[in-house]
């Protein structure tokens, strides 16, 4: 799209309410921004050439704007074809998950949410809610993804997911997101049982600097805060480190090695309990940053949701706040 086109006058919002688009419209915009190519545009919504050209015809007529330029290298659309072809892409992805949900209803349902997380909050939060929603309501299908916030927001904006329990990364940004802020999270650096670290004093951070590491990817908000911590530290960098979001990859590289990792202290506790990992009792100076319910405020949530944000809500207000200090991490000993 060339930029410094002077857009069209531009059609009055009353037009959309008068103008009725056919879905075969929808899938040809969705069609012509994946081929930019009106043959093959054509062939992918199931139909002739010149039925393709009178459908946009009577768009671009009845919206009083050129939503597609003409080039002999193929279509290029205009600021104006660029918001129809957005919006038709939404149209299109609510209607395949609305066969989703449907199918679900077919198969003895209530409904179904589609829940994003982050991996802090699945041990406490999460499980907890889930629990409670279920215990309440049996019927519903519940879907979850959990990742880092920087992949789960994409895909609540496109339309994949239904919440995100997640943090905002650094500089995101996306209109019709309702976000509602929940407490932060302290940090801590586990490793393996039986660690040599176990057998030495409390170390410092700035001793630790030489290890192996397990960490997340560069650009998720948990290794922001990483490397603050490592700034705050004096730290310029690690210099082995494996990247992976996945907390079973972490924890079978930790069992299996002498490397650390860093992940949310309700995280580290909870494979604690079970043996799988312990807490080195070193000082991390960064908390994570706050989390929050991430929903989209431009969608009307479902039943289903609703209850289910319901239910995380009175969760989240029970939970006992955030202690001002930080807590008292024991070492784990062979």
């Amino acid at each position: 799209m060339d930029l410094t086109q002077q857009p069209e006058p531009i059609p009055p919002a009353s037009l959309f309410r008068r103008l009725r688009i056919k879905s075969r419209q929808v899938m040809l915009l969705a069609a012509l921004d994946e081929h930019r190519n009106l043959r093959r545009a054509a062939a992918a919504i199931h139909t002739t050439q010149p039925a393709a050209t009178a459908l946009l015809q009577q768009l671009e007529g009845g919206l009083g704007v050129t939503l597609f330029l003409r080039h002999a290298r193929g279509m290029e659309p205009t600021a104006y074809g660029d918001v129809m072809i957005r919006y038709a892409r939404s149209v299109l992805h609510d209607f395949e998950h609305a066969g989703d949900e449907m199918a679900a209803l077919a198969a003895g349902a209530a409904g179904l949410v589609r829940i994003g997380s982050v991996m802090g909050a699945v041990p406490q939060l999460l499980a907890q809610t889930l629990v409670r929603f279920k215990a309440a309501h049996p019927r519903v299908k519940i879907a979850l993804q959990v990742d880092t916030s920087d992949l789960l927001l994409p895909a609540l904006v496109r339309g994949d997911l239904d919440l995100v329990l997640g943090r905002l990364p650094d500089q995101f940004q996306a209109a019709d997101l309702a976000i509602e802020p929940l407490e932060g999270e302290a940090m801590a650096v586990v490793a393996r049982p039986g660690h040599p670290l176990f057998d030495r004093p409390p170390p410092a951070l700035a001793e630790l600097a030489g290890h192996s590491w397990v960490l997340h990817p560069l650009g998720s908000p948990m290794r922001r805060r990483i490397e603050q911590a490592l700034q705050h530290a004096a730290i310029s960098g690690l210099p082995d480190i494996l990247e992976t979001s996945s907390i079973l990859a972490t924890t079978a590289l930790l069992e299996a090695s002498d490397m650390l990792s860093v992940v949310p202290l309700p995280v580290a506790q909870h494979y604690a309990r079970h043996g799988m990992l312990a807490i080195v009792p070193v000082d991390l100076p960064i908390a994570m940053a706050k989390l929050a319910i991430v929903t989209r405020s431009d969608k009307v949530p479902s039943p289903a949701l609703r209850e289910f944000l319901a239910a995380l809500r009175a969760v989240a207000a029970a939970a006992e706040p955030a202690p001002q200090r930080k807590p008292k991490l024991k070492a784990a000993r062979k």
